[in-house]
Formats: C-alpha cells, sequence, structure tokens
C-alpha cells in the first residue's frame, strides 16, 4: 500500500495521522511526476493529494482514504462502535474539511504582498475566523473532539491549525482558539503521532513559503 503524499497538504496530513493512529505499514510517496501532472493523472484520474494505492487499485479524496483504512483495518478503529459519537466524528471531519479549511488556503493567492487583493483577503480571514469560532461550539473536549481517545474527527484538525499558527500571523492577525479548541490542541498535539506529522507539515510549509511559495 502506498500514499501519495506532499508534507505541506493539511489533507494529506489527516490521513497520514490516521495511519499512524492505526498503525498501518504503508508507503509514503510524493505524486509521479508532480501534483496535477499528466504522468500522475495517468495514475490518479483527478491528480489530487491525498491518494492510496492499494494493488493495482488507486482512489483519492481523503475522507474515501479514512474510510477505506477503517473498513481494512478494523483492528484499532477511530470511529468506536457507538453510532451516535460515529456520526459525530464524521460530521466534524466533513466541518473541517467544507466549512473551515478552504477559506484558510485561499489565503495562499494573497501570501506575496505585491500580488494581494487586501478586500478577498480580509473576506477569506474573517470568513476563517467565524467558522473557527463556530467550530468551538460544534463539540465539548473530552479531551478530545468526541470521546477520551483519540479519533476520526482528530486526524482532521492538526495541520490546518498548525498552518493558521503560521499564516494569521503573516497578514496582522493571530490564532484565536475557544476553550474547547484550547483543550483539544493541548492533548491532540501532545499524542507523538500528531506531533510528528505536524512538525514535519510546519518545516516544508515554512520552506515552502520562504523559497516564494512555487
Amino acid at each position: 500500500m502506498e500514499l501519495f503524499s506532499l508534507p505541506v497538504s493539511t489533507y494529506s496530513a489527516k490521513v497520514r495521522i490516521a495511519l499512524g493512529l492505526k498503525n498501518i505499514d504503508c508507503t509514503i510517496s510524493p505524486p509521479p511526476g508532480g501534483y496535477s501532472t499528466a504522468e500522475y493523472m495517468q495514475l490518479v484520474s483527478l491528480g489530487t493529494i491525498p491518494a492510496l494505492r492499494v494493488g493495482e487499485e488507486y482512489f483519492s479524496e481523503s475522507d474515501v482514504i479514512m474510510e477505506y483504512l477503517e473498513d481494512a483495518y478494523p483492528a484499532y478503529s477511530l470511529l468506536t462502535e457507538d453510532n451516535l459519537k460515529r456520526a459525530r466524528h464524521r460530521f466534524l471531519a466533513r466541518y473541517h474539511d467544507l466549512w473551515l479549511e478552504p477559506h484558510l488556503r485561499r489565503t495562499f493567492a494573497h501570501c506575496d504582498p505585491a500580488t494581494r487583493v487586501q478586500a478577498e483577503l480580509d473576506a477569506h480571514l474573517d470568513k476563517f475566523e467565524e467558522r473557527l469560532e463556530k467550530l468551538d461550539e460544534l463539540f465539548t473536549a473530552q479531551p478530545f473532539m468526541v470521546d477520551e481517545t483519540i479519533g476520526y474527527a482528530d486526524c482532521a484538525f492538526p495541520a490546518t491549525i498548525e498552518l493558521a499558527d503560521i499564516l494569521l500571523p503573516m497578514f496582522g492577525r493571530e490564532l484565536k482558539l475557544g476553550p474547547n479548541m484550547r483543550i483539544w490542541r493541548e492533548v491532540a498535539f501532545a499524542n507523538p503521532v500528531v506531533k510528528a506529522v505536524t512538525d514535519e507539515s510546519r518545516t516544508a510549509t515554512l520552506e515552502w513559503m520562504n523559497s516564494g511559495g512555487g
């Protein structure tokens, strides 16, 4: 099994955290030929990361990969056996992917002050902060998002929070977390799997930004 991934990708980080927590042996590789290249799209039709190769089969989308890992490796479940808790995990993970992270990603186009459109940047930052504030209302730290142990939803947020911690000060803002997120961050980032992945993500992101973001 092989995961096509890049350290700067928050969605790749989500899957890598799940792999580590479930103790699944998996080769981690950059996309052959590069992200969205014709060479890579011969294998993964959308050309996106993360993508997983299992034997001769290739599939993408981080939540699809996460669900596959749950089905194929049930010995350590990140969803638990409680149906309501499983639904909460999936809801929070979906909130990350559809409602929170995209607003942070849209700030990438404004990292260079020479090409920055301040009104657009402010709109994205305002929406990200609004959605981050709302997130604190959507769960009560257990201390993790759904339970006493780290799980499916907890995999989604670490790399995004780490990225926000880098980007927001560049734009004259600071990362503000509500009480539930502060509790969650302390315990989640203390997990050795989460720490290893987010440390690599932070280093790679800073290197990418220092190189001009190309």
